[in-house]
């Protein structure tokens, strides 16, 4: 089993991109646009609510209820 190191913080950048650090001090950036097509995620298009994401005991999460693994997170996204 892979251990990935735990998620700190999420910013929203513009065009629905995150920079998101770990705790292992690493800084990458996920592209969330591609999630934006499924059905559980489409409230998220506007961008209103997608800069409500937050981080709560290492997941990302968003006002409007929608989470978000973190272990994809780190899987597909590129170091800074």
């Amino acid at each position: 089993m892979d251990t990935y190191p735990a998620l700190k913080t999420a910013i929203p950048l513009d065009d629905f991109y995150l920079m998101l650090d770990f705790g292992n001090g690493e800084k990458r950036i996920y592209d969330f646009k591609p999630n934006l097509t499924h059905k559980f995620y489409q409230t998220l298009s506007d961008t209103r609510l997608f800069n409500t994401v937050s981080v709560n005991d290492g997941e990302i999460e968003w006002a409007t209820g929608q989470d978000f693994c973190p272990n994809t997170l780190y899987e597909q996204s590129k170091p800074v």
